[in-house]
């Protein structure tokens, strides 16, 4: 029993270690998030193509019609709460399941193979529980602009002209589950999701565990300059692999169930394809890399230090 207890306590300082860096760089690069969604729902069924000169543009385009500090309320509360939720699971859980894939080998011997799925699969678990924050997160940057006084209706953002269709996060999330359903609604877009936050977890833990064993077998100390480093690698991995899947999770969670049927992945998948070709599906890598890059280069070294402060082992 005191085992056990010991071992719990331990899990839960890995996930708060992971949940405190993914809030705190979750909260820094909220606006890069926002631009990033933008980019990949417009042109899509119901949405208008407002940016057309890539991320830099948008992002200045947004902060000037809307001020920067609102950069900061399109989408905030549902991606810093994913992120607390999501990367505190994927991270936290990652030692634990590659050690029981591995049977016992010891940390710096094991293989990459199992890296990859320890990654996946616990980045697909987070990603499955925080699905609704994700629904929210992406229809609330969508939704995000300046709402005119005299008319009530937005003057700015994605849907300038009407008025706006909710109050809050927690309104968005009300009316998606009693007009959706939990499972239509909250649970939209789920199978790509998964897919996204497998394929980056995946590709952000293996690549910056195995690039990590592999610098200190050639001398490096396992401190802050190897963690930076480790960092800048598996920000380049990750955002590759799971722009696809991330191009289309917007796509799906953005659609709302009211009017036309909303559409199934592979009607989504199909849309990018005869509209933008095969580079549709790397739409937004710019942004996605400008958030998903810096954050991992401060995000990771941070995981690192809390999990020494918190009295567990580097990753």
């Amino acid at each position: 029993m005191v085992v056990g207890t010991a071992n719990v306590g331990m899990l839960l300082r890995e996930v708060a270690s992971g949940s405190l860096a993914a809030g705190f760089t979750a909260t820094l690069f909220s606006p890069i998030e926002c631009v990033k969604t933008r980019l990949q729902v417009q042109d899509q069924p119901g949405w208008p193509r407002l940016y057309r000169q890539g991320f830099a543009r948008a992002l200045v385009q947004i902060g000037t019609e809307d001020g920067i500090l609102r950069l900061w309320s399109h989408g905030f509360a549902g991606f810093v709460g994913r992120d607390l939720l999501y990367s505190g699971l994927r991270i936290g859980l990652y030692p634990t399941l590659r050690g029981l894939l591995s049977r016992g080998v010891a940390k710096g011997e094991v293989g990459l193979g199992e890296k990859i799925v320890a990654g996946a699969v616990t980045g697909a678990l987070g990603a499955a529980i925080a699905n609704p924050l994700d629904v929210v997160r992406v229809r609330m940057s969508c939704e995000g602009g300046v709402v005119d006084a005299q008319s009530g209706l937005l003057a700015t953002g994605m849907r300038t002209g009407h008025a706006p269709r909710w109050r809050s996060t927690l309104h968005c999330f009300r009316d998606c589950a009693d007009n959706e359903g939990v499972l239509r609604g909250l649970w939209r877009g789920v199978g790509p999701t998964v897919t996204r936050a497998a394929l980056l977890s995946s590709g952000n833990l293996a690549s910056y565990d195995h690039s990590k064993v592999l610098l200190i077998r050639r001398g490096w100390a396992d401190a802050g300059p190897l963690h930076t480093v480790c960092a800048i690698i598996s920000g380049l991995v990750a955002t590759t692999a799971c722009n696809p899947a991330d191009v289309l999770k917007s796509a799906l969670m953005s659609a709302r169930a009211s009017g036309d049927p909303p559409p199934t992945a592979l009607g989504a998948a199909s849309s990018i394809l005869r509209t933008h070709g095969l580079r549709g599906f790397m739409r937004g890598w710019t942004a996605a890399y400008a958030r998903a890059g810096p954050a991992f280069f401060i995000q990771m070294p941070i995981v690192e230090l809390l999990r020494r402060k918190l009295g567990v082992d580097t990753l």
